[in-house]
């Protein structure tokens, strides 16, 4: 059994991975609303735990990584599901990167041979949007995030690799949730990829890559998606870059 930790896991994608991985492995999920969390728990059976934190706040990272801490000895999988649609570029930033980051690193001595996953958008958006920092409407706030997850994995690749500890993302396709009006109705309730993902000896060592949602490698722009510019597009965000 390995040791799984899935943040925005009581509903939508990340409830769907959860479902899947928590047959023959420890979960724990992460998510805001504890009714919900309840709710998850019970569905998915024994093998799962929750622990309800806000992670756009420096208080819910801090309760987040005590907790998890205090249940695993270690990490064997990393995934960062949670997501909003913002209104503002503060919540982007703070709740669509910021989260991501700040729980990796907290949880950085727990994840030595280990597997980060973030959940990423359409692959299209990604190669296509440009690495843009104003965020003056959804449109652009979508491009910044699909952009600025891309750098945030290509750094922490980078950053974990001496831990032996892979950084991927993944498009996880359509899912049913309730993150946007047409998610609400849409038939697709599972991701089936982030099983392999996570778990495959197929991605043993493999890092720093984007993989859609039937599991192929989406090429990425060399000097787009390119360290150095990670670190430099970044550290505007990331003060301990």
């Amino acid at each position: 059994m390995k040791n799984i930790v899935i943040t925005g896991g009581s509903s939508g994608v990340g409830f769907a991975i959860a479902k899947d991985l928590s047959r023959d492995n420890k979960v724990i999920i992460i998510g805001r609303d504890e009714t919900k969390l309840v709710s998850s728990v019970a569905h998915l059976g024994p093998n799962v735990s929750s622990i309800s934190a806000d992670l756009s706040k420096r208080v819910g990272i801090d309760k987040a990584v005590e907790k998890i801490n205090a249940t695993f000895s270690s990490v064997d999988v990393l995934i960062h599901s949670a997501g909003i649609m913002p209104q503002t570029a503060d919540e982007n930033i703070k709740n669509n990167l910021l989260s991501h980051y700040e729980l990796t690193v907290g949880l950085n001595e727990r994840l030595n041979n280990a597997r980060v996953l973030i959940v990423s958008g359409n692959p299209k958006a990604i190669s296509l949007a440009p690495i843009c920092e104003l965020q003056t409407n959804q449109l652009a706030r979508a491009a910044w995030v699909v952009t600025h997850k891309t750098l945030l994995m290509v750094l922490l690749a980078d950053r974990l690799a001496h831990q032996n500890t892979t950084v991927n993302s993944f498009f996880p396709g359509d899912v049913r949730s309730q993150l946007m009006p047409y998610t609400k109705n849409l038939a697709k309730n599972d991701v089936p990829f982030a099983r392999n993902l996570a778990l495959s000896s197929d991605f043993d060592g493999v890092t720093g890559y984007f993989f859609d949602d039937v599991g192929h490698n989406v090429v990425l722009k060399p000097t787009k998606y390119h360290l150095s510019v990670a670190v430099k597009v970044l550290k505007s965000y990331i003060q301990s870059i």
